[in-house]
């Protein structure tokens, strides 16, 4: 059991969709990355607009059982820039 908690706590961290992105502020370029609960003082960039990234969800309800996928997860990946605002 402690062999594919490992594993799948391997795939999330390599897995998961929540992507940083090139955007255009103030004329300019800047890498965004994604935030979560945890490092949302650091990561949220003012007047980009985030989603939740749904592929971080579905790795959420899957590694529901091993806690530490969700609190890593929800905590630094879950929310994605998308545009700015």
């Amino acid at each position: 059991m402690k062999k594919v908690m490992i594993l799948v706590i391997g795939l999330v961290i390599f897995t998961s969709c929540a992507d940083s992105k090139k955007l255009m502020i103030n004329g300019k370029e800047t890498i965004v990355e994604p935030y979560g609960w945890a490092n949302k003082d650091v990561k949220k960039v003012e007047g980009v607009k985030y989603q939740v990234c749904f592929g971080n969800v579905v790795w959420i309800v899957i590694g529901a059982e091993t806690v530490i996928v969700p609190v890593w997860l929800t905590g630094w990946e879950l929310l994605e820039p998308v545009s700015v605002e």
